[in-house]
């Protein structure tokens, strides 16, 4: 059964690592036929263990949570090597306890997750055709801050109110999205050994069957 349940686990995250950035949908919405066309942007995060990076679409959807731990190789055997790693990735998943547990919901994280969405969708409104593209995010970056009347444009609110959005499912879904965490990425660059977590609904959907599973066969 133990061997059952292993080979269910395996399976499940497989299908997740080659599925998961075609399937990404709305949380409690079916996927429509032109979901895979839905615009995506993109937030870094350092924690004091590695690095987080969070995908989101322009309806404050998270898509996708990487997260980057990092160790250095002390001995380069067999043994040394699966220290480093069994290092790298609890680093990894400290960085992920780390930002839903404190920093989500920050204001650092709101201020980041507005400029995202202002830079990759907003800008799309008010760039000309021979705006070059450092011009394009100064221009976004300034609508973030207060006009000249002392108060917010409206393009500024609409990025705060997604910011907000996106923080919060994913705050409301923390539990779930740490249970849905798997390894895609194991390297070694030099002296150092680098492990990639990463999340997606399909991952999530993957450990919750599997957790399905064990649960029946206890029964």
């Amino acid at each position: 059964m133990k061997t059952l349940i292993v080979t269910i686990l395996a399976l499940a995250l497989a299908a997740c690592s080659s599925t998961g950035s075609k399937q990404a949908s709305k949380p409690d919405v079916a996927i429509k036929p032109d979901a895979a066309a839905s615009r995506l942007a993109e937030s870094a995060f350092d924690g004091s263990s590695g690095t987080l990076n969070l995908v989101f679409d322009d309806q404050g959807n998270w898509v996708k949570i990487t997260s980057k731990g990092t160790a250095s190789l002390g001995i380069d055997t067999p043994s040394g090597r699966e220290t480093a790693l069994m290092i790298a990735t609890m680093r990894a998943k400290r960085t992920v306890t780390e930002f839903l547990s404190n920093e989500v919901k920050s204001t650092k994280t709101l201020t980041r997750v507005a400029r995202s969405y202002a830079r990759a969708f907003q800008s799309e409104e008010t760039a000309s055709p021979d705006a070059s593209t450092n011009n394009l995010d100064t221009d976004v970056m300034d609508d973030l801050d207060i006009d000249a009347n002392g108060a917010r444009t409206e393009k500024a609110r609409e990025a705060q109110r997604l910011a907000t959005v996106l923080t919060e499912r994913i705050h409301e879904n923390s539990g779930a999205i740490l249970k849905g965490a798997y390894v895609s990425l194991r390297a070694l660059e030099g002296e150092q050994v680098i492990v990639e977590l990463t999340i997606t609904r399909q991952s999530i959907a993957a450990a919750q069957q599997v957790s399905g599973t064990m649960r029946g066969s206890l029964k």
